[in-house]
């Protein structure tokens, strides 16, 4: 190919890749790539640098910006401590309880999973050491050096496993727990046709009965929302592509690859696809629920406005109304987060799959 110099170094080029985890090997003699036998289209290294790549954006905003994070965080405390104090603390009242049962049914679980997860990554290393996809492999030929690159190599994995798996599960445990507190809010900011003694009130009857409440807190949650969006909303479009590409990424794998590689790897693709879609999957369907909430609570001031004797505070609410929006998850102008929003999810995977399936097969 072009000239002999060319096909000399793009072969280097090549079999330094190859040990990296390429998947295609150069032919010189005729100058044409062939596929290694036994290696999927897309490698195990991909799959894992998708993985990885989006557990390190989930948790970049943390690392990055701690001043945000920390002014977010005491304005979410100081409100919550609020509705606690003036909603929440009453006789009879039942929020507290449903809030601590399902925030610990959530968090409990998923700690467990993840303090474990860095080791059992890691002990993949142990397992393994020459797979392809670790750096100290390029050394496999000189003994002394690979083993002076793994002294140095496995600590540094070990240890950037266990940053990421921390800061993880601060995230589990504050996102339940921002969605456990907005979401019956909404519920209780809802008015309904109900009596007040067959409903049930997780909050004080005085929420709903004086609009000054209620537009105290609703404009609360939507300046908290905001703020969440300007800290952490240019990360949604960009968890949506990072894990959509490791959902093609493994199911082609699977699919297409699927007897030529080992049953250990086609494991490790199913299981990392899985809880990384599931994941994305379970985060856009509550945020997808806040916002359909919100819409709803919405429309109920405009219906059920009748509840409010005075006729001031009917027009009042009716102006107040009209300044709100729905609240919702995703970035200004570009992303919003809806009760559909986990159908199209779906529905790109399957089509880009779909289609991957058909091209890679018609270029066979």
């Amino acid at each position: 190919m072009f000239t002999d110099l060319f096909s000399q170094e793009f072969s280097k080029t090549i079999k330094t890749a190859n040990r990296l985890g390429f998947s295609l090997i150069w032919d010189k003699t005729n100058g044409r790539h062939k596929c290694m036998p036994n290696s999927p289209h897309f490698n195990l290294l991909l799959v894992i640098w998708y993985a990885w790549m989006g557990m390190c954006v989930g948790v970049y905003t943390l690392a990055d910006r701690p001043k945000e994070v920390a002014r977010y965080w005491n304005g979410m405390f100081l409100l919550s401590v609020k509705i606690h104090d003036t909603y929440w603390n009453f006789t009879g009242s039942t929020a507290v309880s449903t809030y601590n049962r399902n925030w610990l049914l959530i968090t409990r679980p998923a700690k467990l999973l993840m303090y474990p997860l860095p080791f059992l990554i890691w002990c993949q290393i142990l397992i393994t050491p020459f797979h392809p996809m670790y750096i100290p492999t390029i050394f496999s030929n000189y003994p002394a050096l690979f083993n002076l690159a793994y002294f140095f190599y496995a600590p540094a994995m070990l240890y950037s496993h266990a940053i990421v798996a921390s800061y993880s599960i601060i995230l589990i445990q504050t996102f339940p727990g921002l969605l456990l507190f907005i979401f019956p809010l909404l519920q209780e900011l809802t008015l309904s046709k109900k009596p007040r003694e067959v409903r049930k009130f997780k909050c004080s009857p005085e929420l709903v009965s004086h609009p000054k409440h209620l537009v105290h807190v609703y404009r609360s949650l939507q300046l908290a929302m905001r703020e969440l969006r300007l800290l952490l909303g240019i990360y949604f479009p960009i968890m949506q592509i990072i894990l959509g590409q490791l959902a093609l990424a493994t199911g082609y794998v699977l699919i297409a690859e699927g007897r030529k590689i080992k049953l250990a790897t086609r494991m490790t693709f199913l299981t990392c696809d899985a809880v990384a879609v599931l994941f994305w999957v379970a985060m856009m369907t509550c945020a997808g629920k806040i916002q359909k909430s919100s819409k709803e609570c919405l429309i109920s001031w405009r219906v059920n406005r009748d509840q409010w004797e005075s006729k001031e505070d009917r027009r009042y609410m009716s102006k107040f109304r009209k300044s709100c929006k729905p609240l919702y998850f995703g970035l200004d102008g570009f992303m919003t987060v809806t009760h559909k929003s986990v159908l199209k999810f779906v529905q790109g995977i399957i089509r880009g799959l779909f289609r991957t399936l058909l091209t890679l097969k018609e270029e066979e």
